[in-house]
């Protein structure tokens, strides 16, 4: 990730020292619930890496980074259980199941999960009163709610698929 430096006296790129492998380790390590405590380990690494890590410009990037991070992971997640709620959803249709079809619930779930996120995080934001803090609250906000649906789609598509083997 890169940073375009405000002062006319640098103008080179910054860049912010996130690296997934902080978090695919701890993910490694981890296993369900265990999981939550991954959240915000890429970003502490990218504040202890840089220069600036401790600035609210340093924290709101590296918050930034390991969120979209998760939300790489999230987005993954999603396409794969949507892959296979469409299976089941045809299936049972295939069977005159009236069982409730899936798809539409997952993407009313996702849509309705975003808008919460926002709200939320911008929430947060303003109980910072306008400070300088309200950046980096806000990042962090975000980050940890994006890995939160993250951990919950990659636990359903995980369980999803030892249930297929």
């Amino acid at each position: 990730m890169l940073l375009l430096s405000a002062t006319a006296a640098r103008s080179e790129p910054v860049k912010v020292p996130y690296s997934p492998q902080v978090l695919d380790a701890c993910l490694a390590a981890n296993v369900g619930l265990a999981r939550q405590a991954c959240i915000g380990v890429g970003a502490q690494y990218c504040m202890a890496q840089s220069g600036f890590g401790s600035s609210n410009a340093g924290m709101g990037m590296c918050f930034g980074a390991e969120r979209d991070d998760w939300d790489a992971r999230l987005n993954a997640a999603y396409q794969a259980v949507l892959k296979t709620d469409g299976a089941s959803d045809a299936e049972m249709k295939s069977l005159g199941s009236a069982a409730p079809p899936q798809v539409p619930a997952l993407r009313e779930m996702q849509r309705d999960w975003v808008a919460f996120r926002d709200a939320a995080c911008t929430y947060e934001m303003t109980t910072w009163g306008g400070g300088s803090g309200a950046g980096p609250a806000g990042s962090e906000c975000e980050m940890t709610l994006t890995a939160r649906q993250a951990l919950r789609l990659m636990a359903r598509r995980d369980r999803l698929e030892a249930r297929s083997q």
